[in-house]
């Protein structure tokens, strides 16, 4: 792995979460009218369609057959299990508590990844993450605020996004990326499709230009997202996920008028913080085995 790959696959895991981050932004506004799975199939429906409208010229109908099937599956249901909880967190706490959640899947992504990738880690970038996650903490205060079920709702994101994360590394560079977000939006509607059955209500006129939205942001976060894992190992592009806590910060601050006080910024220093310092190891055993 080069320095420069790393970078790159740095700047695109930041770049997806500042796009996905507004794209939440989107979801938290249209909660009160459209039902959170009936959101998340509706994303992954039109991610599909363009997707595969978009990939069929060059890949022909490799759009319908994914390499690894049950892999891609697996993969694709992790994403909406960490997803679905994610947009039922919104409906209870503020978006940057929410997002604070589910940042604990670097965490997941560091522990785990010498034994699901293979990946060498060593003590110091175990306590960045660490540091990172008590930063998410210190924002959230011991015992919480607003409504508990919300943030049994991020943590089970978070967890099941540090899985989503490992499934990514596992299943990249074993099929192009464009396919990647096809199968991956492909999955995900087969994963939902059987309970739209019992969830599906009709949606107002008014909420069809923010579900295009959703979907165009999510197709463009989610590409930067799978991408940034094909240029450097899980557990180095993983903790730059924390950015996107950042920006969830900005935009509830734009959007909902909520201002991240002190403690809340303390937080956000931690987290960041640990993300930066864990680039910094990677940089340097990158230069010392050059």
């Amino acid at each position: 792995m080069s320095k420069n790959n790393a970078l790159f696959g740095i700047l695109l895991m930041v770049l997806g979460s500042a796009v996905l981050a507004s794209k939440d932004g989107i979801v938290k506004t249209l909660l009160d009218q459209v039902g959170p799975i009936q959101i998340l199939w509706i994303q992954f429906a039109g991610t599909f369609v363009l997707m595969a409208l978009f990939s069929m010229p060059k890949h022909g109908l490799k759009v319908f057959r994914p390499n690894s099937p049950v892999r891609q599956f697996v993969r694709g249901a992790l994403n909406v299990g960490a997803v679905s909880a994610f947009f039922l967190a919104l409906k209870f706490i503020p978006l940057a508590d929410a997002t604070a959640m589910l940042l604990f899947a670097p965490v997941v992504v560091t522990v785990l990844s010498p034994f699901f990738l293979g990946e060498k880690i060593g003590p110091s970038r175990i306590t960045a993450a660490v540091v990172g996650f008590c930063g998410v903490l210190v924002i959230l205060r011991p015992g919480f605020s607003g409504d508990l079920t919300g943030y049994y709702f991020g943590l089970t994101s978070g967890f099941l996004l540090g899985f989503y994360f490992i499934a990514n590394r596992r299943l990249a560079g074993s099929q192009h990326f464009l396919l990647d977000i096809t199968h991956n939006a492909m999955m995900g509607v087969l994963a939902l499709t059987p309970f739209l059955w019992f969830l599906w209500e009709p949606v107002p006129a008014l909420a069809h230009v923010k579900l295009v939205f959703i979907v165009v942001l999510g197709i463009i976060g989610q590409g930067f997202l799978i991408s940034s894992f094909t240029f450097a190992p899980a557990a180095v592009i993983s903790p730059y996920a924390y950015t996107m806590l950042i920006f969830a910060a900005l935009i509830g601050y734009l959007v909902f008028d909520t201002i991240p006080d002190a403690v809340s910024w303390l937080g956000i220093v931690l987290i960041v913080g640990s993300g930066l310092y864990i680039a910094h190891r990677e940089r340097r055993f990158t230069k010392n085995h050059s």
